[in-house]
């Protein structure tokens, strides 16, 4: 999936050029990294690229001759997932089908890859499967999923079932689910049999599938337009009855605001990252971000200060997950 709206990472990202074309981690954008991440074990045939028209010409530009399944407009996950569901399955019949937003950074590789198989193997068994990150902080930002009983295991790859969802808890829950050790991040990645994802979108977000299979079958984006704008996990995973948690040997970060610079990039003694044209004075704990525009700041503490062609950002760092209320 590469829509996105381009909120997170504003004025760097824009509606026009969101997060996955970003090259701020490892100098290579997001969307390449993700094709690049699962390219030894899914030939080109067996990829798709789910985007909105709006960033067609964008997205090849940036990778190539991709298959893709175009969006009429953004209408969140779940509309989306559905319409790939229909797609492939007019073209292949029934599959597995993997699920992945474009924008996340995933390491090692190899492990990875080697979870999408083992949920395959839950796929075909009537799970719907979605994979969990142990947090290692108690992350605010992020959705959280219950694992429940032990389903299996595969090396280091373990499988359990889910037992309920919690979108963004407080500093005090988070704090909770990190020391409980049951509950995991959620990642926002899948993996289906196609009939089965229909099925479930057609018994919990009948609005959706109706609307969607109007547009498949006619093309008119008027029946797109009407579709509720949701995501899977309220449409579809929340009610479901038949999750399967995947807890990979693989790190995960969804880069979902500019806080996660301090993951990746080294800071100075008085804690600051720097990147760009940058020059400061008594300045401590604080991102500081430009794009060919000189940036001087003096006296600044808990600061994000970021400068592009496209607008100037200032906040504190604790409102940087929440960026997007600025902007709508």
């Amino acid at each position: 999936m590469a829509g996105g709206r381009g909120e997170r990472f504003w004025p760097a990202s824009q509606p026009a050029f969101p997060k996955q074309f970003l090259t701020v981690f490892n100098n290579v954008p997001l969307i390449n990294q993700t094709i690049n991440r699962i390219k030894p074990s899914f030939r080109k045939s067996a990829r798709a690229l789910i985007i909105p028209k709006g960033l067609k010409r964008l997205t090849l530009i940036h990778v190539g001759k991709e298959q893709t399944i175009i969006e009429p407009m953004r209408r969140n996950t779940a509309p989306a997932i559905c319409l790939a569901a229909m797609v492939l399955h007019k073209k292949h019949g029934d599959g597995i089908v993997h699920i992945m937003p474009a924008d996340h950074l995933i390491t090692p590789q190899k492990s990875f890859r080697a979870a999408l198989r083992y949920a395959e193997y839950y796929a075909v068994r009537g799970y719907l499967v979605t994979y969990g990150i142990q947090p290692d902080r108690p992350e605010t930002g992020y959705g959280y999923i219950k694992i429940g009983k032990k389903l299996g295991a595969r090396g280091k790859i373990r499988a359990f079932s889910g037992e309920g969802f919690t979108e963004k808890p407080s500093l005090r829950t988070a704090r909770r689910y990190l020391r409980t050790r049951r509950y995991l991040w959620n990642s926002g990645i899948f993996t289906f049999r196609i009939e089965h994802i229909l099925d479930e979108l057609r018994s919990y977000a009948p609005d959706v599938y109706k609307g969607v299979a109007q547009y498949v079958k006619t093309g008119d984006k008027k029946y797109f337009r009407r579709v509720p704008s949701i995501s899977i996990d309220y449409a579809v995973m929340e009610k479901s009855s038949n999750i399967c948690v995947i807890k990979g040997s693989f790190a995960w970060d969804d880069v979902g605001s500019w806080r996660a610079l301090e993951r990746y990039f080294k800071q100075d003694k008085r804690g600051n990252i720097f990147l760009g044209d940058v020059r400061t004075l008594e300045t401590e704990d604080s991102i500081l971000y430009t794009h060919g525009i000189p940036l001087k700041a003096y006296g600044i503490k808990g600061l994000i200060v970021v400068v592009s062609p496209h607008g100037v950002l200032v906040c504190h760092k604790e409102k940087a997950p929440y960026l997007k209320n600025l902007l709508t």
